[in-house]
């Protein structure tokens, strides 16, 4: 009888598991227990080293690279060339300006010689109508004095006057149109004169650009990110490189997500294994759904042993640290997670605060010491079984 009721009991039993639901089971569940700690509000970022001054080199000249002076990593002086370009364009454009600016000099020399030539000319003219005028003038006062003592009749001094008017006349005439004519191709020359100088004008600037196809270092520094070969055509905007100067000091360069923006403020602390820095400037422009900081040590104290380019970790402190249950940062930790209650997985709605270095704020809803699913579960179900 014993072995009939257990053989029974096994049954229903058997036909109870059958009828019950199915849970689904997490194959490789990664569990972690909250914890009662201090949360760290703080960003875990790789940043580089970089010089405080530096200087970009930019191209500035369109040409084909005639010549590599330096190379990546040389120490320059100030002034030193770093390579020469050849443009057979910009050449070709300074023979033509060059070819104008003789034709207009030329032009205005043959203006200059006219103009001499027509005043040698003007002045004797000149001299002839004032020579004929003074005759005039002469024989007007003789003929007045025979008139007087009766030797020539009235109408031969009217002649005498009437040619001693018309020579002043023709003198005074002579003097404006004269005075007209100079100062119309004075005026001619000097508007010509002033062309040419503009077009010398543009030719200085043509030959300093020119002079700008070897480009010299603007400070002295390192070269870094220098790769010109020759051969290679540059034009104007090219980033080529550029040039770090470590004697003015250090600082990190970082990028971090957006998100933290309106938390970034200057002043908060970062911990590396160089030392302590402070955030020093947060560039407002958003790249990439990231923006950019800077840090520095205090007075300058950066580490001698730091290059420019080198990669830092570093942690980036946006408050002070308080007292918090914590959880691990994954996938499975959302405001519906999933808790472990023996061999299953129940569902329960919490309440999370901040995410920072890998560890979420738990605000309510969980205790110290609950184990907490993690990882990503496989489907959306009030409870899932443990395998």
């Amino acid at each position: 009888m014993a072995a009939w009721a257990a053989a029974a009991v096994a049954v229903v039993a058997l036909l109870a598991w059958q009828r019950a639901p199915q849970l689904q089971v997490v194959a490789t569940p990664q569990l972690a227990a909250v914890q009662a700690g201090m949360f760290r509000d703080e960003l875990a970022l790789r940043a580089r080293v970089e010089p405080l001054r530096s200087v970009q080199l930019d191209a500035a000249e369109a040409g084909r690279v005639e010549a590599v002076l330096a190379h990546d990593g040389d120490r320059v002086d100030a002034g030193a060339p770093l390579y020469r370009l050849h443009s057979p364009e910009q050449e070709q454009l300074l023979m033509q300006r060059s070819a104008e600016v003789a034709q207009q000099m030329a032009n205005v020399s043959v203006q200059r010689s006219a103009q001499a030539a027509s005043l040698a000319m003007n002045r004797r003219e000149l001299a002839q109508l004032q020579a004929a005028e003074a005759q005039a003038e002469t024989e007007h006062a003789r003929q007045a004095q025979l008139a007087t003592a009766g030797f020539v009749s009235p109408a031969a001094l009217e002649q005498a006057e009437r040619q001693h008017r018309l020579a002043t006349q023709l003198l005074l005439q002579a003097r404006q149109d004269l005075g007209l004519e100079a100062s119309t191709r004075q005026q001619s020359i000097d508007e010509m004169a002033r062309a040419v100088q503009g077009l010398q004008r543009g030719l200085q600037l043509l030959e300093r650009s020119r002079d700008r196809l070897q480009q010299r270092a603007p400070i002295a520094g390192q070269l870094s990110g220098f790769q010109l070969q020759v051969g290679a055509s540059v034009r104007p905007g090219d980033r080529l490189g550029r040039i770090d100067d470590p004697a003015s000091g250090m600082q990190l360069v970082a990028d971090v997500d957006e998100y933290y923006l309106p938390r970034l403020q200057p002043g908060q602390v970062a911990t590396s294994a160089s030392g302590r820095l402070n955030l020093a400037q947060t560039l407002p422009q958003v790249q990439g759904g990231k923006v950019r900081v800077l840090l520095r040590w205090p007075e300058s104290t950066a580490p001698a042993t730091l290059r420019p380019g080198q990669a830092v970790d570093l942690r980036l402190q946006l408050s002070e640290p308080t007292p918090a249950l914590l959880l691990p940062e994954g996938p499975g930790v959302q405001s519906r997670l999933y808790v472990r209650q023996g061999r299953e997985l129940q569902r329960r709605t919490v309440q999370l605060g901040r995410r920072a270095a890998g560890q979420v704020e738990v605000l309510s809803g969980l205790n110290a010491g609950d184990l907490v699913l993690i990882s990503q579960p496989p489907i959306d179900a009030e409870r899932l079984a443990l395998p």
